[in-house]
């Protein structure tokens, strides 16, 4: 029975130990993710020069020159675009 009453003790020892603290009075830091949206006109011009002579060389002719730089520039802005996606965000500490 002794056991049992220090048993009893010790944990209600431990439970005013183990009681949560009061938290800071300072309002907690509010993070804000910001992003910038990526243009993609590199690729879009690079794009559209490769195409244009790709489209030349495949199809001959004018026709085919537009219709490469055409596909050429939408394609090279999609891949610009792709490749930048990951630096485009970061978070900020928001000022209040």
């Amino acid at each position: 029975m002794p056991n049992f009453i220090k048993l009893i003790a010790m944990s209600s020892a431990l439970a005013v130990v183990a009681a949560p603290v009061m938290a800071d009075a300072r309002p907690a830091k509010r993070v804000v993710k910001v992003c910038r949206k990526s243009s993609g006109t590199a690729g879009l011009i690079a794009g559209g020069a490769g195409g244009a002579l790709l489209g030349h060389a495949a199809l001959g002719g004018p026709v085919g020159m537009v219709a490469g730089a055409v596909g050429g520039a939408f394609a090279g802005r999609a891949i610009d675009r792709t490749i930048t996606a990951k630096k485009r965000c970061r978070y900020v500490e928001a000022r209040r």
